[in-house]
């Protein structure tokens, strides 16, 4: 007994889809195990193939090489009358391509075909996805990334921004490469606190990594005076509503396949409040924060602002249970009320780490100046935390080898300025 492939049907208002789905339904030759409208969710069932048209906003580069890493194929559909919509899905290196127009039994054949049990990509087509544009070679799918991605949050006013700043700032000191990425969808604020254009920025970036428009070395700023580059927010509030979470989380992986370090700022809200059918405009911290690979906290040194970022200590953990680092920012010189903090937090919630950061002059004049804060308590408070929130990768296969007492860093994917 023949068993029937089993596939996803992405919707779009094309004839085409629905008298597919139609015959399928009816008539078998295939099982419509999921109907996708949105890229976050086509992975949420088990299936072989995935039959998308040409047209439909989710498929870009990235959408495909996540499907094949995740052994699924593609099957592209394009209208006969748009030649350059057999040209995209053929430079997005799907698996097949047919004619909307084509007979039923065109479509079943193409499903059986795609649909043996071993059904990873062909080589050489996830080798010509993965070449990129010829400026950044991608590293086989087979080898892990190369940094780690760290992400700074915290009730409203509690320093996050600052805090993540003085981590890049502390991390970039040691040698090793650093990127700071403004994901905070509500107040982005790295750029205009350190002085930078706002553009390019993370949409460019988006462009860059979803549908290979430009280098995405390129989208990133280089602050005076700093050994970390930043990868500004988007300026406009009313445009978060145009990059999916997934996007972002793409531009996050793609920059630590260089980055060793990746160090993300997230907005104080973490509700997924949908604004759209597939867009998400609150949804973009709370998919960052569980991607990481390691959480910052940062509230404020008084009552009120403990409480809120225990508040917030709920909110992240109910997203992942990554390793959570506490800093209390513009902490009392005084012993006995640090004690008082550190009981009530260590009470409520045992932290990986806790840390205090005292009131520094040094910050307000940084902020004025659009700067890195000088040297100071803030700035040597941060370096120390640095040390157990951020700390130094080990040499790996794939990371580097050490020679002559000295790690040296090999296949960058993409360049980073080092000057």
């Amino acid at each position: 007994m023949t068993t029937e492939p089993e596939v996803a049907l992405v919707f779009s208002p094309e004839t085409w889809v629905e008298g597919l789905h139609r015959h399928l339904t009816d008539h078998g030759g295939a099982r419509v195990r999921q109907v996708v409208m949105d890229p976050a969710v086509a992975l949420e069932e088990e299936y072989g193939t995935i039959i998308v048209s040409h047209r439909w906003p989710g498929l870009t580069h990235a959408f495909v090489e996540q499907m094949h890493r995740h052994r699924r194929r593609i099957l592209g559909v394009f209208d006969r009358s748009e030649p350059a919509g057999h040209d995209y899905l053929q430079s997005l290196a799907v698996d097949r391509i047919i004619e909307s127009d084509a007979p039923m039994a065109s479509f079943l054949e193409a499903l059986t075909e795609l649909s043996p049990t071993e059904t990873a990509p062909p080589p050489e087509a996830l080798e010509a996805l993965l070449a990129g544009n010829g400026d950044e070679p991608a590293a086989p799918l087979s080898e892990p990334r190369l940094g780690r991605t760290t992400v700074v949050g915290g009730p409203p006013g509690g320093g996050a921004t600052e805090v993540a700043i003085g981590l890049a700032r502390a991390v970039g000191s040691r040698g090793e490469r650093v990127v700071v990425v403004d994901a905070d969808e509500v107040v982005p604020a790295v750029a205009q606190r350190l002085g930078l254009p706002i553009e390019p920025n993370l949409r460019t970036a988006v462009d860059a990594v979803e549908y290979r428009m430009g280098r995405l070395s390129a989208s990133l700023h280089r602050p005076r005076s700093a050994p970390f580059h930043v990868l500004a927010g988007l300026p406009n509030v009313a445009a978060w509503s145009q990059v999916r979470p997934s996007e972002v989380v793409d531009v996050l992986q793609a920059l630590t396949a260089s980055a060793a370090h990746v160090i993300a700022n997230v907005s104080s809200r973490l509700e997924d409040l949908a604004v759209g059918v597939g867009r998400s405009r609150y949804g973009i911290s709370r998919a960052v924060v569980s991607d990481a690979d390691a959480l910052v906290g940062v509230g404020l040194a008084t009552p009120v602002g403990i409480t809120r970022l225990l508040a917030w200590i709920a909110d992240v953990r109910a997203l992942t249970d990554c390793p959570l680092h506490l800093v209390v920012n513009r902490s009392p010189a005084d012993a006995f009320r640090r004690a008082e903090i550190a009981d009530e937090i260590h009470r409520t919630y045992p932290p990986t780490s806790l840390s205090f950061v005292p009131t520094d002059r040094a910050v307000e004049l940084a902020t004025w100046e659009g700067d890195v804060v000088a040297a100071g308590p803030f700035s040597r408070g941060l370096a120390d935390i640095a040390d157990v929130t951020v700390r130094p990768l080990q040499p790996t296969a794939r990371n580097g080898a050490r020679r002559n007492g000295r790690l040296r860093w090999t296949r960058p994917r993409l360049e980073l300025e080092t000057q």
